[in-house]
């Protein structure tokens, strides 16, 4: 058998190292290269749970932020139509509503509760309470004091008003005399006894006031 030339010896030499590559390639990086795919897959599923998890916490989050201004919301009707009359406080946040606009609160009268009904006549599960109020003083005032009963935490509805001038005396001055007929509301069906309700009038009127008559 001759000997191999150099060039042959050469090439034979060549192909025994690629051979030698492949199979390092086949024997220990593609085992590797599985394990890195499998690995990825895995890291993409984690990424999927996080992304999952993210959503629930965001969901469990906006619900309670929901069920916060809910009961916030909850809190501020119970006080503007609350269970009871509380007529008491609806006439102290009347006069101090009157004194901050400078008006003298003449005179306050609650009606007899009407538990609200629909046109059918069926009740709606909550009354109405009629108040007349008389106040007296500047027209600006009379304006003033309306813009303050829409902000009052009790609701106040001005269901009707009518405004008198009055001509000034030698004691006191001209004025205007307003008459606002006002409904608040409470949840509860109120039954009171006829004839049991009767005027009021401040026991302490406002500085300035000559008469509460």
């Amino acid at each position: 058998m001759n000997r191999l030339s150099a060039r042959n010896q050469l090439i034979i030499a060549i192909a025994v190292l690629v051979v030698a590559t492949v199979a390092v390639v086949l024997l220990a990086i593609s085992p590797q290269l599985g394990k890195a795919k499998t690995i990825d897959q895995e890291i993409a599923a984690v990424r999927d749970d996080i992304a999952a998890q993210q959503a629930v916490v965001a969901r469990r989050t906006s619900a309670k932020a929901r069920a916060a201004a809910n009961q916030v919301e909850l809190l501020r009707i119970a006080n503007e139509v609350p269970e009871g009359p509380e007529l008491p406080t609806v006439i102290v946040n009347l006069q101090d509503a009157a004194n901050a606009s400078g008006l003298v609160f003449a005179q306050i009268q609650p009606g007899q509760p009407t538990p609200a009904v629909d046109q059918t006549g069926k009740q709606l599960g909550y009354t109405a309470i009629p108040i007349t109020v008389i106040v007296r003083g500047e027209w600006a005032d009379h304006i003033d004091f309306v813009r303050r009963l829409d902000k009052l935490t009790r609701g106040v509805r001005v269901v009707s008003c009518s405004y008198t001038y009055r001509q000034g005396t030698e004691t006191e001055p001209s004025t205007i005399e307003g008459v606002l007929n006002l409904e608040v509301y409470t949840m509860s069906v109120v039954q009171v006894t006829p004839n049991a309700v009767t005027p009021s009038v401040p026991t302490s009127p406002p500085a300035g006031a000559t008469s509460a008559d």
